[in-house]
Order: C-alpha cells, then sequence, then structure tokens
C-alpha cells in the first residue's frame, strides 16, 4: 500500500470539491484493503496457532521433553494474540471505512449541489478558500 494522497497546502485546487471528494473515496478504498489484509493475516495465524497446538499434542504424546512442548505451546500462543491485533485492527480499518463513507456521503450533500451549479456555469470562480476570512 502507498501513500493514500500527497501532502498538499490549506488552499488551493488541491482541496477543491472534486479533489476531497477522490480523497475521501480513496482513504475509504484504503481502510477497506487494510480490512481485508487484517482478516487474511487473522485467518492465516489462527491456522498457524492450531497446528502449533497439534504439534504440541503430538509431541506430548510421543513424550518429548516437557520444555519443548512448553516452547511450542508459547509458540502457539503468540500466534493467539497476533490473532487478537489483527481482529482489532480490522474492527479500526472497518471503522474508518464507514467514517470515511459517510463523511463522503456528508460532503456531496453539502457541498454537491454548490459544486454542480459552478461547474454549470461560465462565469470564472474565486478558488478553494478565497472568501474564508483571515
Amino acid at each position: 500500500m502507498g501513500e493514500i494522497a500527497p501532502a498538499v497546502s490549506a488552499d488551493g485546487d488541491a482541496n477543491g470539491y472534486t479533489a476531497i471528494h477522490t480523497k475521501l473515496t480513496a482513504l475509504q478504498r484504503a481502510a477497506a484493503q487494510l480490512m481485508e489484509h487484517a482478516e487474511r493475516v487473522a485467518q492465516r495465524m489462527r491456522a498457524n496457532a492450531n497446528a502449533a497446538v497439534t504439534v504440541a499434542d503430538l509431541s506430548a504424546a510421543a513424550q518429548v521433553d516437557a520444555r519443548h512442548v512448553a516452547a511450542i505451546n508459547e509458540v502457539a500462543t503468540s500466534f493467539g494474540r497476533v490473532v487478537g491485533g489483527a481482529r482489532r485492527l480490522s474492527g479500526a480499518a472497518d471503522s474508518m471505512h464507514q467514517a470515511a463513507g459517510h463523511l463522503r456521503t456528508e460532503h456531496q450533500a453539502e457541498y454537491g449541489g454548490v459544486h454542480a451549479a459552478v461547474t454549470a456555469s461560465k462565469a470564472r470562480q474565486a478558488k478553494p478558500g478565497f472568501y474564508r476570512p483571515q
């Protein structure tokens, strides 16, 4: 994954209606990709944890030194912690995905009509932020 959007100044075309809409869409897409990736990591680590438990059980049944069985169980526990972290990351990404979608919808509701009117007009318009009080 790369940068979501380049850094821009506080005004100008880079913060116009279309640019902000594009950035919010990119943010939402990136959050969805992160969520999917975190879920895949969680699934893979859960499989690894289960495999480590199986190896520990087989090792114990084979009367392998208890220290080695304990070390394998520790590995299984560590994989389990990674699963928990990946699930928390996935939840945070899901929240970000929903928030970005909501913000994009609100942005369109608030400024979409203004943008449509401005783009339909043949009169030259001031850059975004021009009318903002100093």
